[in-house]
């Protein structure tokens, strides 16, 4: 019976090393693109946070903000007072209230009532990167991660209406791969007419 015999040879040291290196190229591409795309979702997380924080606190001055007038004819006045630019980093405010008690925040006369003594403030703390609420000494913080904030009227911005104002916060944040989130929020809020 005539047998074959078969050459039992293994890989060559050259065969061994130009296989090992070319895993280790594709492991080093699939490495860069993971980190990359993880890179990029948490940046893309981060400023989801961001815009949801910066909604969340525009809404909220908002529905306090709508409360307040610019058109008052009244002295002392209780008018929203905005600092010129480029101070314009806070607002002074104050609330209609029911002071005689007939459940009405209107006069017998037809005026608001206003709460005169109790003047409300938004105020940007760059130290802190915070928008904090002030009143009566307290302060509640409204956002953080705060890089600026303008409030601006029709004296600062002609393109606005007497009974308007205009919020614009910018909220940024560095992620753990050191790229900066960046959002900016913009909204026009109609104050009350005296």
């Amino acid at each position: 019976m005539n047998r074959k015999s078969f050459n039992q040879r293994g890989f060559t040291l050259t065969e061994i090393l130009t296989a090992v290196s070319i895993f280790v190229m594709i492991g080093g591409i699939v490495m860069v693109f993971l980190t990359q795309t993880l890179s990029l979702w948490q940046l893309i997380t981060d400023q989801s946070d961001l815009r949801s924080v910066s909604r969340n606190a525009v809404n909220y001055m908002t529905r306090e903000l709508m409360n307040t007038t610019r058109t008052s004819t009244e002295n002392p006045s209780p008018n929203l007072c905005i600092p010129s630019k480029p101070n314009n980093k806070s607002v002074d405010f104050y609330l209609p209230v029911d002071s005689d008690g007939n459940g009405l925040i209107i006069d017998p006369v037809g005026l608001t009532e206003w709460d005169k003594s109790n003047k409300i403030q938004y105020q940007y703390a760059p130290g802190l990167k915070q928008l904090r609420r002030l009143e009566k000494g307290d302060h509640y913080v409204i956002a953080n991660n705060v890089a600026s904030v303008e409030f601006e009227d029709n004296s600062i911005n002609p393109a606005l209406y007497a009974n308007e104002l205009k919020i614009i916060l910018t909220l940024e944040r560095q992620t753990k791969q050191n790229r900066t989130a960046s959002v900016t929020f913009t909204s026009i809020v109609k104050l009350r007419n005296q």
